[in-house]
């Protein structure tokens, strides 16, 4: 489909138009035509009335089907709009959803995006009824003779029944969760924008295969997987990208998901240093206040600037100098394994999780079904078979280390911090 993609901004502002025509991309809409404003809103098209009448003949020489606007319209600017245009007008929420649609395939994401989709029409619900009244016309077809607090109504038992599924699938994620928990191993999130390489960094980082793209938003469901960094067991999760002026009801909606990241011990901060430094630095702030904004503020966070292999190493370290953040920083490349070892060996300093034990065991069956579970849940640093004793020096979760104590032999069980 053929689009034009549209961004009003104040006077001196910078519009977002490479990133709506991403978007457009990834939506499967081929942009041929934007157009950028500078000015306060006006009250019926949004844009100027001159502007609409670039845009209403470019629309006729084009043959553009529909206008994304990166602006949240009121739903009267988009009546008016279509009424001129004779086309449908979606804004930037509506496109990230269609994006969402498209890329969803577990039954939880398909929910969280209709819930969100409810949402986002429930807050125009009256406007449009009365709008529709009015005649048929482009965006607001299928409304017949609805009531407007009928449908209404209609939408809130929708989002009622919804949010009853949510909640029975966040139970049995939230059991999941406490089985992880009970193991003592740490769990590690990867976020960040969108398409700065998360995916890649995960199945490099577990050896998995979980789909890659260059396609904006293509994981929307937490990916949780248990792998070893520096040696210790951890649980890794590869969560959604973040976007900038990512809608409040789309955070609200996949608060869930989201949710991986705030349960976290820590969290990989992934970026792509191959971006210009001023997108870089706008979507490492994006990134962090997104962090913010779902409570993971108080979380240890390591900032890895990924695709090194794009950059050379010196340019990458001249733009974490200028971002001049108070944040651990890795360079990696996830496509051709460098930086993997240094990240890990930061990842292994940072986790709070473990404590190293020296301590002397018996020989005995228990012992040894002991000594199988330190193997696939520690860092073995030392393991020696004695006459008497096995000698063991490993770096173990806490709550395997008290579980340990009870094993050692003549009281020897030694901590090291």
């Amino acid at each position: 489909m053929r689009v034009a993609i549209v961004h009003r901004v104040q006077r001196g502002g910078e519009d977002n138009l490479a990133e709506l025509r991403e978007l457009c991309r990834t939506a499967g809409y081929e942009v041929v035509y934007q157009l950028k404003q500078e000015r306060p809103p006006h009250p019926k098209f949004n844009i100027g009335p001159g502007k609409l009448e670039e845009l209403k003949k470019a629309v006729r020489d084009l043959g553009i089907e529909k206008v994304v606007f990166e602006n949240d319209i009121k739903p009267v600017q988009e009546y008016n709009l279509a009424k001129a245009l004779k086309i449908p007008i979606i804004t930037r929420t509506k496109l990230i959803l269609e994006i969402f649609s498209l890329h969803a395939h577990s039954m939880e994401a398909k929910l969280q995006i209709k819930l969100a989709e409810l949402k986002y029409e429930l807050s125009r619900a009256k406007e449009k009824v009365r709008l529709a009244k009015k005649g048929e016309q482009p965006g607001f077809h299928g409304l017949g003779a609805y009531e407007a607090d009928v449908y209404y109504d209609e939408i809130h038992r929708r989002i009622t029944s919804i949010m009853r599924k949510l909640e029975y699938i966040r139970k049995h994620m939230d059991l999941i969760r406490v089985s992880r928990k009970k193991r003592g191993l740490p769990l590690i999130s990867l976020a960040g924008y969108t398409n700065a390489g998360k995916s890649t960094l995960f199945n490099a980082l577990t050896r998995e295969r979980v789909k890659v793209s260059s396609q904006l938003f293509t994981t929307l469901t937490p990916t949780t997987r248990l792998t070893k960094m520096d040696g210790k067991p951890v649980f890794i999760s590869d969560t959604v990208g973040f976007i900038k002026n990512l809608p409040t009801l789309l955070i609200e909606a996949f608060y869930a998901t989201l949710r991986e990241i705030t349960l976290a011990d820590l969290v990989l901060l992934i970026a792509d240093v191959s971006d210009p430094l001023p997108k870089l630095r706008e979507r490492v702030e994006t990134s962090l206040k997104t962090l913010y904004s779902i409570g993971a503020h108080n979380l240890p966070i390591i900032l890895v600037l990924n695709k090194v292999d794009l950059t050379g190493l010196k340019e990458a370290e001249r733009k974490a100098e200028a971002l001049d953040l108070d944040i651990p920083c890795v360079f990696t490349s996830a496509v051709t394994g460098f930086g993997l070892t240094d990240l890990e060996k930061k990842v292994s300093r940072m986790l709070k999780n473990f404590v190293r034990v020296e301590t002397l065991l018996p020989y005995s069956g228990e012992t040894m079904s002991m000594i199988s579970e330190i193997c696939e849940f520690s860092k073995v640093n030392d393991i020696a078979f004695d006459e008497q004793f096995i000698r063991l020096d490993a770096e173990i979760p806490i709550q395997l280390a008290e579980k340990l104590r009870r094993y050692a032999s003549n009281g020897f069980f030694r901590t090291i911090r």
